[in-house]
Order: structure tokens, then sequence, then C-alpha cells
């Protein structure tokens, strides 16, 4: 296929195309404001939350947004127009963020009472995340042609990791205002409640052509089950949903045990910035090799930064942080697009569905991770995360290539 067959990804000609791809711009730009692995974590540990309390508020994100997913596919399936759904979930998303940086605001003087309004805030956005999930990936299959997903989901963090890279000098800036804790925590959390409810809102004026018939799909375990090569794939999710036990703890780590509270806007800006080039580099090989590969990378990165982060010195530990928006972005954006171009059209509710709420109980295992940080320190969590990702390495190399390989361009 020449080039003037396939538009480049960075191609905005198209209305869907670019609105799914400012959509993923904004809402980068707003997880830099409400960072799990960085803001949330530093800000549940300056407020002196035990570890798998730390653990459990990114947690509540992921799991919320996952776990629901099989209940609905059936529901979702047969809506004529998937993005209407998302709509309705953005206000309550909205209203479930607002709920934090008011927290912030009114509750300083009450940090036990905070803490909880906290979690109950981050759990009801992901809760309410969970009915957006769905509609988002079936209107991205149905509107974004598969040749163009990853180079959308790519050119998607990339530049909007560039946004969160700029926002991190924001983060640095409020963080170190003459105010006292956690008004510059609700500051932040007031600027992204803003950032993603825009986002959200470019995503729901996406023109969705009906289905031409409806969908009556009927959900059960053994539907996506006897299909091979997905349970590779969810083999594969399920180890790095394990090994994603460590990821609040570098920042933890870092201010408990380094010492560094006042790195973290640092720390985010090297994430965001890692994020941003490595993802110039999975770009090109999501095009050359399939998501496959980024997969693989994603898991190989992974296994290496629990143990660095062991290893290095205090002034070197941004390596780590480095490597964790690298192979973060690699896992994001390869399992999203492999696990949409595996599933066939008309299971694909089925197929999304299992995967993510299977994949969304474990997202609940930095609460783990905090349990054995809290029983035997923060090396427990690293070493297990280390082997959980290898072994997500060795078992991934058996995915299916399903993309076209063509040559970079």
């Amino acid at each position: 296929m020449s080039k003037t067959d396939t538009p480049g990804i960075l191609d905005l000609k198209d209305r869907n195309y670019r609105f799914a791809m400012l959509n993923g711009w904004f809402v980068l730009l707003g997880d830099a404001f409400f960072n799990g692995s960085i803001v949330l974590a530093s800000f549940a540990a300056k407020l002196g939350a035990a570890n798998w309390m730390i653990g459990l508020l990114p947690s509540l994100l992921n799991a919320g947004s996952m776990v629901p997913q099989v209940f609905l596919a059936a529901y979702v399936a047969r809506l004529p127009v998937k993005v209407t759904l998302y709509r309705r979930m953005a206000l309550l998303r909205v209203a479930s963020l607002a709920l934090v940086a008011l927290g912030g605001f009114v509750l300083g003087q009450h940090p036990d009472l905070l803490l909880w309004v906290f979690a109950l805030g981050l759990g009801l956005n992901g809760f309410f995340t969970g009915f957006s999930s769905l509609p988002f990936w079936e209107t991205i299959a149905k509107t974004i042609p598969m040749e163009r997903r990853s180079g959308l989901f790519a050119m998607r963090n990339l530049v909007g990791g560039a946004l969160a890279f700029l926002a991190g000098f924001l983060v640095r800036y409020i963080l170190e205002l003459p105010l006292p804790f956690p008004y510059p925590y609700a500051l932040l959390f007031t600027l992204g409640t803003l950032v993603f409810a825009y986002g959200w809102h470019i995503f729901g004026q996406i023109h969705e052509p009906p289905d031409k018939e409806v969908r009556r799909e009927r959900i059960s375990l053994s539907l996506p089950f006897r299909d091979f090569y997905f349970r590779r794939f969810l083999r594969v999710r399920i180890l790095l949903a394990l090994a994603s036990m460590v990821e609040p703890f570098y920042a933890a780590y870092a201010v408990r045990v380094l010492g560094h509270k006042g790195e973290i806007g640092v720390y985010l800006m090297v994430y965001t910035l890692a994020s941003v080039l490595s993802n110039l580099l999975w770009a090109r090989l999501s095009r050359r090799f399939g998501s496959r590969s980024l997969i693989l990378i994603g898991a190989g990165l992974g296994a290496l930064a629990p143990l660095l982060a062991l290893l290095l010195s205090p002034s070197s530990f941004w390596v780590v942080f480095a490597l964790q928006g690298a192979y973060l972005a690699a896992i994001g954006v390869g399992t999203a697009t492999y696990l949409v171009n595996l599933a066939p059209t008309d299971a694909r509710s089925s197929y999304i569905g299992l995967s993510n709420t299977i994949v969304g109980l474990l997202a609940f295992s930095p609460v783990l991770g905090g349990l054995l940080a809290d029983r035997v320190g923060y090396t427990g969590p690293m070493v297990v995360a280390a082997l959980c990702y290898a072994w997500a390495l060795y078992a991934g190399r058996r995915l299916k290539l399903l993309e076209p390989v063509g040559p970079a361009r």
C-alpha cells in the first residue's frame, strides 16, 4: 500500500480521527494532574496513608473502569450508536473528580476524612469510567480503520505526553507554592477536572454511524475462551496486571525512604518526557512490527525498572521514572490495539468486556503490593513485579501477529 493510499498518523482531515486524537491529547494532559503513580501516591503518602491505601487509590481508578464491562457488554452491543452512552457518563465522571478537588479545599484540617472522600471520588470516577470504556472502544473500532489504530494511539500518547510534560512545570510550580497542604494538590485536581471535562466532550462529538443491524450478543465465558489466541493474550494481560503492583510505590519509596519530597514535580516531568520520546519509537515500531512488539518491549523494560530502583543511587532515581513512562506507554498502546484488532466484529463487546473485567479484578494488585511492602519493605513488591514482567515477556513471544507488517515510514 502506498503512502497516498494510507493517511499519515498526523493527518487530521477526517473528523472522527481528529476528534479521537484530540480526546487523547486532553485526557493525557488531565492525567498529568491525576497521575496515579506519582501525584496521587505522593498525596496519599503526605496524608500519612498506609501502603495498602496508597496502592488502593490508583486501583480504584483502574479496577472501577474495567470490572463492570462484562456485565455491560450485551447492553452496549444492542445500542445502535455507542457514543451516546459515553456522553452521558462524561457528566458523572466530571462530578466525581470535582468531589475530589472540593474535598482538598474544605477538608484540609481533617486528613483522615479527606483521605476517604478522596478514595470515594476516585472510586466513583473509576466506576463511571467502566460504563464509558466499552462505548469508547466500540466507537474507535467503528470509526477508525484497523491500519490507523496503532498510529492513532501512539500519536495520542506522543502529543498528549508532550502536553503532560509541559504541565509538569506547572505541577512543580503549584506544589512549591507557599500554601498549606493540601491546597496545592486541590488546585492540581481542579485543573485536571477541567481538562478531562473538555477531552471527554470532544470525543462525544464523534459522528458514529449506527449499526445496520442490532447486535444481540450473548455474553458467556465460553465465547472468547474458545479462541486460542485470546487465551494467550489474556495470560499476558494477567501477568502485566499482577506486575503493576509496584507502580505506585516508586513515588512512595522516593518520599518515605529517599526523602525526595520536593522532587515529585521533577519525577512527573521525567515520566512524561520519557513517555513522549518513547512514543516516537513506539509509533514507528507499531507500524513496522505490529502491536505485539510493543507488548514485548513494555514487559522487558518493566522487568528492568524495579531492579534498578533497588540498585540506583538516590541521585539517579529519576531513571526509574524514565523507564516507567516508556514501558507503560508501550504496554498501553500495545495491549489496547492488540485486543481491538483480535476481537471479531460480532463479538467485540464480549472480548473487550470479558478481558477488561478479568484484568480489572487484578487491578487491585497494588493493594497486595502495599501489604507486602508493609510486611517486608518495598523490596518485596519490586522483586515480585520484576518476575511477573519477565514472565509476561516470555509468554508474549507466542502471541499471534495480527496487523499487516510493512516498511517503516
